[in-house]
């Protein structure tokens, strides 16, 4: 992707004054007639910038925007507006726009603004470079977090198949880690030196996948000597996955790491994996299990992401109460790791955690406990129904007297 902006107009005259101006100030620029194609086209990796007009046919700039901050939320973008608009571009600087320009703009202000833009993708690219650099020293423990059984597994089976130049099949439900295990594997291997090129084979349509795949300077092409990591491979098509086979055994061919959100097998009886695809990538296989099996490796992990988000932000770390911290330890967890991160940067930054209602329900009480609670309002609203009469109650419960005797007993409403 050789752009450094995506303008957005549905104007096809001004949209073509505009890349003019970027042309004649060495700025490369690609047009787009709808938001649509732009996303199609939005890479997270890109250093670029977007700029989009607010009110267009189909999606609006504010849509698109939310979109562009889904897929790649590190993308400034820049919205343009007409006489009228101001309150609705207000209301995109809240959720995140780089700047807004009243239309018309003038030529020299819209270059400006956009090289100050591009300043601050390029130090974001400058520092996640650094970030990832930085992380590739620290030990697998300090990346891979936990102390459980499962991930001292899952370490142990990295620092076998990084060495080799194999390619290797990563599965594990959505959150799991599956592409910081990816980057460790590249991290730990001969080629750690060369790129690490990821592409989200589920973010964007068969067409640009198959331009961002295979296209001169792609991704297959940026691997080259490096490692390609294919996350969810399996949302490529039948006729995308016969093509992937072209590049295992090309001169220079890069390490392919590819990553799915289910079991391989039932990917393959599905038809969703083709066969030929899975035998050649499946050489070494790893499995990360989802959080709600890896026990006390919520806390540790919580932990963790805490002293990671206080220093990010400035703050002292915070405790939780311990009814908080027994709640958390019986939630499910459908979100996984991804999700836990983002409850410790909740509660670092002082906002609410609320879990999913129905996940609440299951982790607010044991199994036992809510039959207990259950039996116990059946039994009391029996005697309130009867009036105090033990033998009204056990017929309107359809249980002998003696049995209700006995459970009035359990349930502590009588000694």
């Amino acid at each position: 992707m050789q752009a450094q902006i995506f303008l957005v107009d549905d104007d096809d005259d001004l949209r073509e004054a505009v890349l003019d101006t970027f042309h004649k100030h060495k700025i490369s620029a690609r047009g787009f007639a709808r938001a649509a194609e732009a996303l199609e086209a939005l890479d997270p990796e890109w250093s670029g910038v977007v700029l989009s007009d607010i009110r267009m046919p189909g999606m609006d700039g504010l849509s698109f925007q939310k979109e562009v901050k889904r897929l790649a939320p590190d993308v400034p973008v820049i919205l343009f507006t007409g006489h009228g608009d101001v309150p609705v571009a207000v209301q995109a600087m809240r959720n995140g726009a780089f700047e807004f320009l009243e239309k018309p703009v003038h030529p020299d202000h819209l270059h400006q603004v956009v090289l100050r833009a591009l300043k601050m993708r390029s130090l974001q690219v400058e520092l996640t470079n650094l970030q990832h650099k930085a992380r590739a020293t620290l030990p697998l423990e300090e990346r891979l977090v936990g102390r459980s059984k499962a991930m001292r597994f899952v370490r142990r089976d990295i620092q076998a198949v990084a060495p080799l130049q194999v390619d290797v099949l990563i599965w594990g439900q959505d959150g799991t880690g599956k592409t910081a295990a990816a980057r460790a594997i590249h991290d730990l291997s001969p080629n750690a030196a060369e790129e690490f090129v990821v592409v989200n084979c589920s973010a964007v349509s068969q067409d640009t996948i198959e331009r961002t795949l295979f296209d001169e300077g792609g991704a297959v092409a940026r691997a080259s000597g490096g490692t390609l990591h294919l996350q969810d491979i399996e949302a490529l098509s039948d006729r995308l996955q016969a093509q992937l086979l072209r590049i295992f055994d090309g001169p220079n061919a890069p390490r392919v790491v590819a990553s799915v959100s289910h079991k391989p097998e039932e990917l393959l009886a599905g038809g969703k994996l083709r066969s030929d695809l899975l035998y050649r990538i499946n050489v070494a296989q790893i499995e990360l299990p989802p959080l709600k099996e890896r026990g006390r490796d919520v806390f540790v992990l919580l932990d963790h992401f805490i002293q990671r988000a206080a220093a990010r932000h400035g703050k002292s770390q915070k405790a939780m109460p311990v009814p908080d911290l027994e709640a958390l330890g019986k939630y499910t967890w459908p979100g996984n790791v991804r999700e836990l991160r983002n409850v410790a940067e909740k509660l670092v930054v002082g906002l609410t955690v609320r879990l999913d209602d129905r996940a609440a329900a299951q982790i607010s009480e044991t199994y036992d406990d809510a039959m207990l609670r259950h039996e116990r309002e059946l039994l009391s609203n029996a005697l309130i129904q009867s009036g105090g009469r033990k033998a009204a109650a056990a017929d309107l419960l359809g249980i002998p007297r003696k049995r209700l005797y006995l459970r009035l007993k359990h349930c502590g409403i009588e000694e």
